[in-house]
């Protein structure tokens, strides 16, 4: 699997509201989305960024095809006229099935 992680840095003024909705809407709409997080920073921390969006993927080909899907194509050029900087990594991620479940009586 390949977690793919983006931060954002908004410039000032900007209302990441309408972005947001649309990068939440996206599993609904890009097949190869494995899932998807999307929010704000809720920490405020010196070394915070304000957003970020963090999507799972079976492989590769899916992010390239995330990448190009005419869904995201219009939230690149969103957030590249919000963002004073956008930063990313995307890695891979054992898969490693379902965790075990536990029995409540243990």
């Amino acid at each position: 699997m390949i977690r793919h992680v983006v931060l954002f840095r908004w410039r000032a003024g900007f209302d990441p509201t309408e972005w947001l909705d649309r990068v939440r809407a996206l599993p609904a709409l890009v097949p190869q989305l494995r899932s998807l997080s999307a929010g704000p920073d809720v920490l405020g921390a010196d070394r915070s960024w304000d957003a970020a969006v963090v999507a799972d993927f079976d492989g590769l080909d899916d992010v390239a095809a995330y990448t190009d899907h005419p869904a995201h194509r219009p939230l690149i050029a969103i957030s590249g006229a919000g963002a004073e900087q956008i930063v990313s990594v995307d890695f891979e991620v054992p898969d490693e099935g379902p965790a075990p479940r536990r029995d409540v009586h243990e």
